[in-house]
């Protein structure tokens, strides 16, 4: 859920003068710069991608569900953005299948410093199949803007944000340009730029460099995939070598900067920190609760839904962006209609993907819940709904489906409360109630979106305050 920008208006604007402050002052250097858009964005329209249906095609799994939280009463928590938050665990409650608790992976910051309509306000996390966890921040209801930042969960560890979960939040709070402790560090960071200018240009040159080399290597499985190709193990060794050659330089160009002379210690340990993000450009975002990753062709993708409801008219379309993860750049945008009958155009509002780089959406079916399948990539685009679906949900609002591809389910997330069917039984509508399983929790908080590593542990973004939190065993 977000909440209208109008609500932070008092914020804002004592955050406007923070920044005029700051400029004034002469503060230049950004730790993480938000690149530009790439403007040149190929636009797929697809027409109608619905295979349509009506109500009694869809077998109704009457099931028996335990309750989440169904009232979106909330019991928020303020955290000290600059000292020590103690870290919580969500345990399991009466009508969970096991016992999986869900405790503090890492708190989030007020944002990653690129807006001032920054207010904590993080609407979706998912994984990739190689460690990298990617958050989206959203600026608010009123702007549909926001930004992802992309974390290694390994290097995460190595800085040591397993030991203490405040280490993101601590390090970007230290650099927020809004407060006047912010813009102290930012003109000491400055200072600290001027030094050593040379270190941090190649720093950026190689971090751009290390992403075009990734892409380049995803495109070219991508492209390749299924097919007999000449060559093909050594040229991605060679991309391989590449990659490693650049990852060494970087590294011993971002240890360069740790052993500046004079440089004050908590300013350097927080610079690493931040440094450990690599952010998209600002762009469309929609709700900001979909941003997904598609193991096939390692290619990330998030709606620009602008409203909550269905589109308002059949000629209305869904809007999909996908993102190169290695660049973080858009690289295609969908466009589609999805008719339901003559009068209803469906829109987008969850999504999610499996290793074969199907599709997977949901949305609420009066008190129950529904699934859509099929594709969503640059081959083919198109869905239809699964042939049952669950009479009973335990939550309210539609947050978001995720995709345990460790187990195989398929999860629609709510509220306190995660219900997950195998997928291979949702395509083929052959789910009982007893397939069904369910985590229950007892938080009071949000549950805005849930994301599985390859062994199957769950990766849990809760407001407010806005964390990450990691189940304690694998999900089932």
């Amino acid at each position: 859920m977000k909440f209208k920008i109008k609500n932070y208006l008092k914020k804002v604007i004592l955050a406007g003068a923070f920044f005029t402050f700051s400029i004034t002052l002469g503060a230049s250097a950004s730790i993480l710069t938000i690149p530009s858009a790439d403007e040149n964005v190929p636009v797929y329209n697809e027409g109608n991608v619905l295979k349509d249906y009506s109500s009694k095609d869809i077998y109704a799994v009457d099931n028996t569900t335990p309750m989440g939280n169904m009232d979106r009463k909330y019991n928020a928590r303020v955290l000290d953005p600059n000292g020590y938050n103690t870290p919580e665990t969500f345990n399991a409650i009466a009508g969970s299948n096991t016992n999986t608790s869900l405790s503090t992976l890492f708190y989030l910051p007020e944002g990653f410093n690129e807006t001032n309509f920054q207010h904590g306000n993080f609407q979706s996390v998912t994984l990739d199949n190689e460690g990298n966890i990617y958050i989206t921040e959203s600026n608010g209801s009123d702007t549909d803007l926001g930004v992802i930042a992309k974390f290694n969960i390994d290097q995460l560890r190595k800085i040591g944000v397993g030991q203490n979960p405040n280490l993101i939040l601590n390090a970007f709070s230290y650099f927020n340009p809004y407060t006047p402790e912010g813009i102290q560090h930012n003109l000491q960071y400055d200072k600290l730029f001027n030094q050593s200018k040379s270190q941090f240009k190649e720093i950026s040159s190689l971090k751009t460099k290390l992403g075009k080399q990734k892409s380049a290597k995803n495109n070219y499985e991508n492209k390749v995939r299924g097919h007999s190709v000449k060559n093909k193990k050594s040229t991605l060794k060679k991309f391989d070598k590449e990659i490693k050659s650049t990852s060494a330089k970087l590294s011993k160009a971002i240890k360069s900067i740790s052993k500046a002379k004079g440089a004050n210690a908590d300013l350097l340990k927080n610079v690493q920190i931040c440094e450990t993000a690599q952010l998209s450009p600002q762009v469309d975002i929609g709700h900001g609760q979909t941003l997904s990753f598609n193991p096939q062709n390692k290619h990330l993708y998030i709606v620009q839904d602008n409203i909550l409801t269905d589109l308002q008219s059949m000629e209305d379309n869904n809007q999909v962006l996908e993102i190169d993860p290695n660049t973080m750049q858009p690289i295609r945008k969908y466009e589609f209609k999805m008719w339901r009958g003559s009068s209803s155009n469906l829109q987008l509002h969850t999504l999610a993907f499996d290793n074969d780089g199907n599709a997977y959406w949901g949305r609420k079916n009066g008190m129950g819940y529904m699934f859509f399948y099929g594709r969503l990539d640059q081959h083919d685009v198109q869905f239809q709904a699964a042939p049952a679906y669950f009479k009973n949900r335990g939550g309210s609002p539609n947050q978001d489906v995720a995709m345990n591809n460790a187990t195989g389910r398929l999860y629609y997330i709510t509220d306190d409360i995660l219900t997950s069917i195998p997928v291979t039984e949702v395509r083929d509508g052959s789910f009982t109630a007893s397939d069904i399983h369910y985590q229950v929790y007892d938080s009071k908080r949000e549950f805005e979106d849930m994301t599985f590593d390859n062994q199957g542990y769950g990766y849990l973004l809760s407001l407010w305050p806005a964390q990450i939190m990691k189940s304690s065993a694998p999900m089932e």
